[in-house]
């Protein structure tokens, strides 16, 4: 497995400007969470959910990645592992380069095909933890640094 730096991190988390695969309407759920806090730290985001009803731009929604404003360039991805290799290949097709998969949502196909198109890729590392976090994330960002566990 290949070593995330924390540059790496840090150059992803520059772009204010992401989509996130893998969005719900749901309140309580970790996409919801993840896009409220994103937002509240001053990102525009993208919500992609295949059952949207359709693309709305002035909600930010779209069905897919290939719905996807011109110019976008990051996409974290928060779906089913069944999905993520097809949202990384559609990602992909709509020429995405920089592509965060959350713990969880990876899968060896999806990282594998990043790989092969040289994709900047963050993976095996929770978004909530680099993007200013708060609350529970920010304790536990401290105990990884304080056993030596976050990207250097």
């Amino acid at each position: 497995m290949e070593t995330i730096k924390r540059q790496d991190i840090d150059k992803f988390l520059e772009c204010k400007t992401l989509a996130v695969a893998g969005a719900s309407r749901k309140e309580k759920s970790f996409s919801a969470s993840a896009i409220a806090h994103l937002r509240t730290k001053g990102y525009n985001v993208y919500s992609i959910n295949p059952n949207f009803e359709g693309n709305n731009a002035e909600r930010n929604e779209f069905k897919s990645p290939a719905d996807l404003p011109e110019g976008t360039t990051h996409l974290l991805v928060l779906t089913s592992p069944l999905q993520t290799t097809s949202v990384i290949q559609q990602a992909i097709e709509k020429g995405i380069g920089n592509i965060w998969i959350q713990q969880k949502s990876e899968t060896p196909e999806a990282l594998e095909l990043c790989r092969k198109n040289n994709i900047n890729l963050i993976h095996n590392h929770c978004i909530f933890m680099f993007s200013q976090p708060e609350g529970l994330h920010k304790f536990h960002y401290g105990m990884k640094k304080f056993f030596g566990t976050i990207p250097r």
